[in-house]
């Protein structure tokens, strides 16, 4: 250290003094990283909600963790969360897998891995749990997607890390199929699913190994998606969609049910709004079309719309839909109204709900709209079983991700 400021200008001398200063240990927490894997990004706004539920959640309690998000459509993905790194890792490798290709072969040799998969590889070595977040994207229908429940498994034991799966509907699931993917389902800390058919065709070869409560919905504060308004006229609000539509017959009587509700609430509420929700682009512009020629007054609300706003119901609304979250979003704030199916892939998501969901379930073919019931008055209401389901997913919640030590938990 140089002092010149002790002597006159004149006189100036260099003093040289060795100081003994110790170094400083600095021992920062380091940043938790989490690894999320959905069906976000095509989009589909029930996805996506979930999605960005355990996001928030988890940057919530933990503001400077490091979220890598395993997207179906990662590019799409990123323009819906923020902070979080979108990669589409482990959706690729099964694709590429197939049913049939090894896993432990294609990371056997390290000199001929794809930088792609050293990349994966490098994420996993530093991070503290992988996450199979909720939906009904796993099951037989998309039978590589079977392999996202292996390849979490395998990462999850090479590099000793916790692995989660939440709120899985993964119906349709044989019994031979279960058998395989639970050897995999073996390893993971929490296996949960929110139906009772993906829990029983588990339980018969995990005994003891599979929750069972419900959708991921339950998770999250509800405000965050939806919430109630006052209004003095009432707004019919559907949200339908083709998918799995076993063909034209199926689909000209579900236009035909639906068009009779239209006619019924526009004779019934002259000049009240009716709106069409997109749920998932590029796929429910379909059926708003067809509906628009004949009742040019429906409104498409779009996906940007409501991922930027959330949902405002009214408790006067009626409510037609095809889709499992929109159902699921009313029934959170008390609201009941009918859905359709025609597939045993929804016959099985709808009647998850029926002890959370004051709905109306209708088998298209087989039953029709009674219209005196579809508009008969109800207030808010909630079924019994609702309350235990969200304090039972909240719980779950709060078990994997609010440990001070995510690696002894227990």
């Amino acid at each position: 250290m140089n002092f010149f400021g002790l002597f006159p200008s004149s006189e100036k001398k260099e003093i040289v003094e060795t100081l003994q200063m110790p170094t400083p240990i600095h021992n920062p927490i380091p940043k938790k990283t989490f690894y999320l894997v959905s069906a976000s990004g095509m989009p589909n706004y029930g996805d996506d909600i979930l999605t960005r539920g355990w996001i928030n959640y988890i940057k919530n309690i933990y503001p400077d963790a490091i979220i890598y998000l395993d997207a179906v459509d990662p590019l799409v993905a990123s323009n819906l969360y923020e902070d979080v790194n979108c990669v589409n890792f482990l959706w690729q490798l099964a694709q590429a897998l197939g049913e049939n290709g090894s896993i432990e072969d294609k990371f056997s040799d390290h000199s001929v891995l794809p930088i792609r998969e050293r990349l994966m590889s490098e994420i996993f070595n530093n991070t503290d749990s992988i996450h199979l977040l909720g939906g009904g994207y796993i099951n037989e229908l998309w039978a590589a997607n079977l392999r996202l429940i292996e390849l979490v498994s395998y990462f999850g034991k090479k590099n000793n890390i916790l692995t989660y799966a939440t709120g899985l509907g993964l119906q349709p699931l044989s019994e031979e199929k279960a058998s395989q993917i639970c050897q995999f389902i073996e390893s993971y800390f929490c296996f949960d699913v929110r139906d009772y058919e993906s829990y029983r065709v588990l339980e018969k070869f995990l005994p003891g190994k599979i929750s069972f409560i419900g959708d991921d919905y339950f998770c999250f504060p509800f405000s965050d998606v939806v919430s109630l308004v006052e209004k003095e006229t009432p707004v019919l609000r559907l949200c339908l969609h083709n998918e799995f539509s076993e063909g034209d017959e199926n689909e000209k009587l579900f236009i035909e049910q639906v068009e009779i509700a239209i006619s019924a609430f526009i004779q019934r509420f002259p000049g009240s709004l009716i709106r069409f929700y997109e749920f998932r682009p590029g796929s429910d512009g379909y059926f708003y079309k067809r509906l628009k020629q004949k009742f040019p007054i429906i409104e498409m609300v779009f996906f940007e719309t409501i991922w930027k706003h959330g949902l405002q119901f009214s408790t006067k609304d009626y409510f037609l839909s095809t889709r499992f979250h929109f159902q699921l979003i009313a029934s959170s704030v008390g609201l009941s109204g009918t859905s359709f199916y025609w597939s045993e892939y929804y016959k099985n998501k709808f009647d998850s709900l029926k002890y959370v969901s004051d709905w109306s379930f209708l088998n298209l073919g087989e039953e029709q709209l009674d219209l005196e019931s579809f508009f008969e008055i109800r207030g808010p209401s909630f079924l019994i079983d609702f309350g235990r389901v969200e304090r039972e997913k909240k719980f779950l919640a709060n078990r994997l991700y609010q440990s001070t030590n995510l690696q002894h938990l227990s």
